[in-house]
């Protein structure tokens, strides 16, 4: 035997050696005679195993195998020793196998002898190294030098055994189960990765079951197993949290860190699969090799057929490879690190500043100055990013993420890029030496500068796509927000053509992108163009003349490096990509966090305290607004009021109790509420279920989950009844919950969208009032509800049971309803200034009391003491006590029926994608004429490809010698090829041209390859611009789609489920919808033409290859039918997401308030699961349907391999092409098969798009000739309308007739639910009448235009809409007014100073008066401190988006001013002035009075003394007008219901003088 196989063997002797001293040192050091068992349930990180589970794992079938195996080799490497001592004079070795053998048992036994389950799995596949290296040495064996007859045969039947009984070995260690099923606590099956044996996890055979589920049904994330703990986003997260390293440390650095492991076994398994591209290609070179050598034809030579294997081994290996990298990459990397980076997003969005702070509106250069001396404008915007808002955050999440997971993930493609240009180079020295390798490697510094500049260029266009991307978030969730007041005001077309610029925008950036990277794929191809001139032509100059092997052997490999210079630009991308969304991420984990700039107290007390609202930009105080020198100290367990009027910075001072304040300076104290995890709340009685420290928020704008209205209130409590049924007694809800069909288990949609907004603030309250808070604040919720409604609340809620013990700080403007039975009252001046402080028993000693009375009672005052009678309230109807139209009994009636959805489940299609979506895209990129003139640019490039391919042979068949000579297809994923293209060689190809040149060839191959690439280039064009057409054509339509959508559905599909199409689909439809199609169609034409030219070689090979894409086309169809499912519940988990994030970042106070934060972000570690579980599952798909095509196409290559070898008449030269064309063809067929099925998953995308895209839209039809005037009276009729919201849906109008005559002012009232606010929706169009009709000066608006209908009337709804701008780009969005008219509107509705009396007192006044008394001592404000600056004084003043830097008094106020520049006819307010003060309400009033003299107004109200003064009075009760009359014939009907609710008021006095002197 060689000598190399006997000292090979002692090597991996001593290797096996080394791997097996831990097991011999186990046993040695065993207490042989203590047996350890297991007992229980197996348990780890993951679960806990069940009984059942537990019964069905055995792993001893495996081990009596590797047993008997075992013992068969050693026992036939003693026989082969034994006969290699005997014949020791052939050669042999002494001990040959049987060193390595003779240490299996040690390792065995160990392992037989360990108990632990994961221990023992992993002894075992540790010692497969040893069964590596006896195979190998059997296999040297058999390819080394054979003695003779009949030693040759004992040889060779030994190292067969021995291989066969190591093989047998392997497969049984492969077949062990690593442990048993393990369960979440919810009884979740936790995903079978860690379950599976080595088998089954590197042949993805565990997904089989799931993926067969996924092809049955419309899968779910509960149909699928639980995430394991490698991609638990809480776990991973907590694992990154505990990196110890320095926290200045850039993004990246801790997540190179984190994933140190994975990121090093890829790294490792790079370079092995580096090795084993080449060996497919050094199998068939040596296959070849021994063909040419072979004198006669002999179909069973060992040594041939052990090549054939040894080819099928190493494809074999090669995928096994590949495909532990693609899961590492994707699953034990990207999708992780994705997980993580949303986490880390998510949590310090629940930490952050709750900034309100608006957006930095560039310098005007005309700004007239201001009376205070600053300009009329904003400060310059600086180039800063902010990263804070809504729309950033969902884009940072949604995008950046994925980008820099997707680096992540491919950042070995950096090392694979490394490595083989290395071996290129290398092979390229050897072969033509280092002279001619410095000349070619000098013609790449010439493309380098080029290179260099187009990289930095891409990472600047990548940056403003980015910010046009967020640009273009932030423009349609703002008009998302407001959707009702687009669609009240009929400026659709304004807000499309506004998302229509931003969105040209991006697609500007896009296309600067792509032709960005065309340019950098043209200079990276042109690369090795030049390096093969320059190198060839140094060779020739040198040598004198090119040898035909070297010309063709030089040029394969030129051709790879041009394949791997057309990853430059990928890899250019992915690292730019990347770099740009890890620095986002960076800054917006950096930003400013909410410090603790409160103190623990006793009591809620402010000692000289400076406070403003939250801010990051660098600007002075003169630029903010501040509360100075507060000195306060509520009393605890009692009712504090605060007053002021709009503006004066009661939201701010309640802001500072939560922590959600600036604190300049002084000091807060407040209650430390206890940790959430102390308190225990499932374990709360009615004994101790007040927690004193506690806190409870109720907000300015009431903040509401999207969920029932039960879990609304209890938010995340346990459910007492008892105490239940008292909070919605306390709260009025009881009548409200009778009135819906699913009582207390009614769905109310996102914010509430449902409910009105009386209901919104009952709910709120009683979240507040359910909760275990001691301390409630309480931002005015008197100002949305009905004068008795509210009445009753104070009564039962505000001062009843409830509150026993409570602190309770309200905000109110309805001073005289609730200061009475207060201890301790704040009044703020116009300018954040504090006028009165005190208990309210020294401020009645001081006067103080009823300057506080008199400053927020226009006209009214009531007279109540906490004994007196008038406390006592009757609703109008009440329900008898016993009637609780709720279920709160623990165990439901059985015969309730299922409550009803009103945001349904997102629609998912069902099986393949239709081909009507794909002819819709297609036309959308410019139908048949573009996709034919696009094929035929590819056609011309294949041709070009296939042209130099064929030069090469003319080239080399110039030379007689060059006769027989065979190469390898070379492989190129360039811009020419973009998949594998062959390059074909013939012997019988003989053109002779002795006059031939080097220079003539190299001239014509150069040029052949320059319009290669030229045309690669246009046709990648071509690609883009359809790309992009498509993409604006079909965003084009979604807009008017989703924008003239009807309103109910704009309710109840969630902000989220719409952004995530118009963010993360279009996305997909950007970049890479179109290039799946052109990457089709290229694969396509590859393999026409390689099936053309293989039948020149043999019509067998047609056929094998049919058998090939029948096997796949079954693999495939089987995965399709799974991967469906998944890639579409992949989509819809997003929406939750944006959801999520969304209402989070809205009610970000109230939530930490609640100290709910780390409930919010466990429910955020749940959403992000179960987008991680979809994606992980739809990559394990795709591993899995790779993996067998890529077995299939091994055996194919082998079978032909085979062929070659058992045909007679195969030559070397036609076996070379053929084994050239199988290894070929394999990759070519399944790249084919995958990119259909990338194609169709894809097509998804597009799917869900064109399913928004043709929503139902209103009818815009109508007359088409209305007058230009109308309506010129505004005389409104309403005659027996019927209205119901939807067609499943009751009649919420059942009836209603009323006249309201020209310029009247008609008062509606009525109790919630008696449909008044559906009376507006019916007057615009929102829902058309079932029965009835309503005419407007003689017109039936069912006739005429939505757009003239709605641009023609106008409303001021209760919830405000501004958007983000200026404030004179809300009052006049089109520039159809002048500077002097807005500031004459701001004056009507008193936001700036006029002449007369007004509660915003000019820059120049000040407090009148020069002392403030408090409880304790008396202080003296200072008059020469700085007075904040009304913004409302320069028009182009910043507002932020929502109006969330103004009051919500502020923000109704703006709306009216808006409606007075509109002059309409007829005009709606819907408590237009609910939540300003008293005062001003009432200049208000006298504003409108004024302003709409000549105006029909229909005005809904909750302050009966907002319509006591009106023509008339419509009350409605049940969808009916249960009364119409002046205010005066109500009074005076008996046993009225107007007359009933002015008795209720607590203001019954006042309102019956005010309405008899009418």
């Amino acid at each position: 035997m060689d000598g190399n196989i006997a000292n090979a063997s002692y090597a991996f002797f001593i290797l096996t050696a080394v791997f097996s001293l831990p097991s011999i040192s186990r046993i040695a050091k065993r207490p042989w005679r203590v047996k350890t068992v297991y007992e229980g349930l197996y348990e780890d990180d993951d679960g806990v195993a069940t009984e059942e589970s537990m019964s069905k794992f055995s792993t001893k079938g495996q081990f009596a195998v590797i047993s008997g195996a075992s013992g068969l080799g050693l026992a036939v490497s003693f026989a082969l020793a034994v006969f290699a001592t005997v014949r020791r004079e052939k050669d042999f070795s002494d001990l040959c196998l049987v060193q390595v053998w003779l240490l299996f048992p040690a390792w065995l036994l160990d392992t037989a002898l360990e108990e632990g389950i994961i221990i023992k799995f992993q002894r075992a596949s540790y010692n497969l190294a040893s069964c590596c290296f006896i195979a190998i040495l059997a296999w040297m064996t058999l390819l080394g030098q054979m003695p003779g007859e009949p030693d040759s045969t004992v040889l060779v039947v030994c190292s067969v055994t021995q291989v066969v009984a190591v093989f047998t070995i392997a497969t049984a260690i492969f077949l062990i189960e690593r442990r048993p099923d393990v369960y979440r606590p919810d009884g979740r099956v936790v995903e079978r990765q860690y379950q599976s044996s080595l088998w089954a996890r590197y042949t993805f055979s565990w997904s089989s079951e799931i993926l067969d589920l996924a092809a049955t049904k419309l899968i779910d994330n509960d149909d699928m197993p639980a995430p394991d703990t490698s991609f638990r986003s809480n776990y991973i997260k907590a694992k990154f949290r505990e990196i110890s390293l320095k926290p200045t440390l850039k993004l990246w650095a801790l997540l190179l860190w984190t994933f140190w492991y994975p990121l090093a076994w890829q790294w490792s398994l790079i370079a092995i699969s580096t090795l084993f591209d080449v060996a497919p290609q050094f199998a068939m070179l040596k296959l070849l090799q021994f063909l040419e050598a072979r004198q006669g034809f002999d179909a069973i030579d060992p040594q041939a057929w052990l090549w054939v294997a040894a080819m099928f081994a190493v494809t074999v290996g090669s995928t096994i490879i590949d495909h532990r990298i693609f899961w590492l990459m994707m699953c034990d990397i990207a999708i992780p690190m994705r997980s993580i980076l949303t986490a880390l997003i998510f949590e310090k969005m629940m930490k952050l500043k709750n900034i309100k702070e608006p957006p930095k509106i560039e310098e005007s250069k005309d700004a007239p100055k201001l009376p205070n001396g600053n300009t009329d404008d904003a400060p310059k915007s600086k180039d800063k990013p902010e990263a804070q808002t809504q729309q950033d955050i969902v884009n940072m999440f949604a995008v950046d993420t994925n980008l820099v997971a997707v680096f992540g993930a491919n950042n070995q493609f950096y090392l694979n890029f490394v490595c083989r240009v290395i071996l290129a180079i290398a092979f390229l020295w050897y072969l033509v030496g280092w002279e001619s390798m410095l000349a070619g490697m000098a013609s790449m510094c010439i493309l380098y500068p080029i290179n260099h500049m187009l990289g930095r260029r891409y990472a600047n266009y990548q940056k403003a796509l980015m910010k046009a991307r967020d640009g273009k978030t932030t423009v349609i969730t703002e008009a998302l927000n407001g959707i009702r007041q687009i669609k009240f005001s009929a400026i659709e077309r304004q807000w499309t053509e506004k998302i229509d610029e931003v969105r040209e925008k991006e697609l500007q950036k896009i296309w600067e992108t792509r032709l960005n990277n065309i340019l950098m794929g043209v200079a990276s191809d042109f690369t090795p163009v030049l390096f093969a001139v320059f190198a060839l032509a140094t060779y020739t100059y040198i040598h004198g003349d090119l040898l035909p092997s070297i010309a063709f052997t030089a040029m394969s490999l030129f051709i790879q490096l041009e394949g791997l210079t057309g990853m430059i630009p990928m890899l250019l991308v992915f690292g730019v990509n990347a770099k740009v969304s890890a620095d986002r991420i960076d800054n917006f984990l950096a930003r400013p966090e909410k410090p603790e700039n409160t103190y623990p107290g006793d009591s809620v007390s402010f000692d000289k305290a400076v406070i403003s609202f939250p801010s990051d930009a660098e600007k002075g105080d003169e630029d903010r607004f501040i509360l100075r020198d507060i000195n306060l100290e509520f009393p605890n367990g009692a009712l504090s009021v605060i007053s002021g009027p709009t503006g004066s910075g009661k939201s701010l001072l309640l802001a500072a109790m939560l922590g959600e304040a600036e604190v300049l300076s002084g000091n807060i104290r407040v209650p430390r509420p206890p940790p959430i995890q102390e308190r225990f709340d499932n374990k709360a009685t009615s004994a101790n279920w007040i927690l004193p420290t506690a806190i409870a928020f109720v907000s300015q704008t009431p903040w509401i989950e999207n969920a029932t209205i039960k879990n609304n209130i209890l938010f995340g409590l346990p459910f007492d009844s008892k105490r239940y049924n008292e909070v919605i007694s306390a709260c009025a809800l009881t009548k409200d919950l009778a009135m819906f069909e699913d009582g207390d288990s009614t769905e109310v949609g996102a914010q509430g969208i449902s409910l009105s907004g009386g209901q919104k603030w009952r709910l709120t309250l009683a979240r507040a009032f359910y909760s275990r808070a001691g301390i409630l604040i309480l931002d005015d919720v008197f100002s949305a509800l009905d004068a008795h409604v509210g009445k009753e609340i104070y009564d039962k809620a505000m001062t009843g049971p409830l509150s026993e013990g409570r602190t309770r700080i309200l905000v109110t403007h309805h001073v005289q309803l609730v200061l009475p039975r207060a201890k301790y009252a704040v009044r703020l001046g116009a300018r954040g200034t504090l006028e009165h402080a005190g208990l309210t028993e020294e401020l009645r000693q001081t006067g103080s009391y009823e300057d506080i009375m008199d400053a927020d009672d226009s006209t009214i005052n009531v007279t109540d003491t906490e004994t007196g009678a008038s406390s006592a309230i009757t609703l109008q109807e009440p329900l008898p006590s016993s009637v609780v139209p709720i279920v709160v009994d623990e165990t439901p009636a059985p015969a309730k029926p299922t409550p009803k959805k009103l945001v349904e489940d997102e629609h998912r299609e069902v099986g393949g994608v239709k081909k009507s979506v794909y002819l819709t895209y297609l036309r959308a990129t410019g139908g048949f004429p573009f996709w034919s003139f696009v094929f035929v640019i590819y056609i011309a490039a294949q041709s070009l490809s296939m042209g130099r391919s064929w030069w090469i042979k003319i080239w080399t068949a110039t030379y007689e010698h060059s006769k027989g000579q065979v190469t390898s297809v070379a492989h190129s994923y360039t811009m020419q090829t973009q998949m594998f293209s062959p390059i074909f060689s013939s012997s019988s190809i003989n053109v002779q041209s002795s006059n031939s040149t080097l220079g003539y060839y190299l001239g014509i191959y150069v040029a052949i390859s320059a319009a290669s690439v030229v045309v690669a280039g246009a046709r990648y064009y071509f690609i883009y611009s359809g790309s992009l057409r498509a993409s604006r054509n079909v965003f084009q339509k979604m807009t008017y789609s989703v924008l003239h959508t009807p309103l109910r559905w704009l309710d109840t599909v969630p902000t989220g489920r719409i952004l995530n199409r118009f963010t993360a689909d279009f996305q997909n439809l950007d970049s890479q919808l179109a290039m799946n199609f052109a990457y089709v169609a290229g694969t396509t034409l590859e393999i026409v033409g390689i099936l053309i030219a293989a039948f020149f070689i043999s019509p067998y090979m047609i056929l094998l290859s049919v058998v090939l894409l029948v096997i796949c086309a079954q693999i495939t169809r089987r995965y399709l039918g799974g991967a469906r499912s998944i890639k579409r519940l992949e989509s819809i988990q997003k929406s939750p997401m944006i959801s999520h994030f969304g209402s989070s970042l809205e009610g970000l106070s109230t939530i930490r308030a609640f100290s709910n934060a780390d409930t919010f972000i466990g429910r955020a570690y749940g959403l992000i699961d179960s987008f991680s579980v979809a994606t992980w599952h739809n990559q394990l798909f795709n591993g899995w349907v790779g993996f067998r095509m890529a077995m299939v196409g091994s055996i194919f290559s082998s079978a032909v391999a085979a062929f070659v070898v058992s045909t007679r008449g195969v030559d070397a030269s036609l076996a070379g092409f053929a084994l050239a064309f199988a290894l070929d063809y394999r990759n070519a067929a399944i790249r084919a098969i995958r990119l259909l099925a990338s194609t169709e998953l894809d097509m998804n995308a597009a799917e869900r798009i064109f399913e928004y895209a043709d929503l139902e839209t209103e009818p815009q039809g109508g007359i088409e000739n209305l007058r230009a005037s109308w309506p010129e009276q505004g005389k409104l009729e309403v005659r027996d309308l019927e209205v119901g919201y939807a067609a499943d849906l009751p009649s919420i109008l059942k009836g209603l007739t009323f006249t309201a005559a020209s310029n009247q002012r008609i008062g509606v009232v009525g109790r919630t639910g008696a449909g008044k606010s559906t009376l507006s929706l019916a007057l615009f169009r929102f829902l058309e009448a079932r029965k009835g009709s309503i005419v407007i000066d003689g017109v039936d608006i069912s006739t005429i235009k939505l757009h003239d209908l709605r641009t023609r009337l106008a409303i001021i709804p209760q919830d405000p809409v501004l958007f983000s701008g200026t404030i004179r780009s809300n009052l006049d969005p089109f520039d159809e007014f002048s500077d002097v008219q807005l500031r004459e509107a701001l004056q009507r509705v008193h936001l700036v100073p006029s002449s007369d009396s007004t509660p915003m007192p000019e820059a120049q006044q000040v407090v009148a008066e020069s002392s403030v008394t408090t409880s304790s001592t008396a202080f003296t404000v200072d008059l020469d401190s700085k007075s904040n600056i009304n913004i409302f004084l320069s028009l182009s003043s910043p507002i932020s988006s929502s109006g969330s830097n103004l009051s919500q008094g502020q923000k109704q106020l703006l709306c009216l001013a808006r409606s007075i520049l509109s002059r309409p006819r007829l005009l709606l307010l819907d408590e237009a002035t609910s939540a300003v003060d008293m005062m001003t309400d009432a200049l208000i009033q006298r504003s409108i009075r004024e302003e709409f003299s000549n105006t029909t107004l229909l005005v809904v109200a909750h302050r009966l003394s907002t319509v006591a003064d009106f023509d008339r009075i419509l009350v409605m009760r049940d969808g009916v007008a249960a009364e119409f009359g002046s205010p005066k014939e109500l009074l005076q009907k008996e046993d009225g219901i107007f007359k009933g609710m002015v008795a209720q008021s607590g203001e019954k006095e006042e309102l019956e003088k005010s309405i008899l002197e009418l």
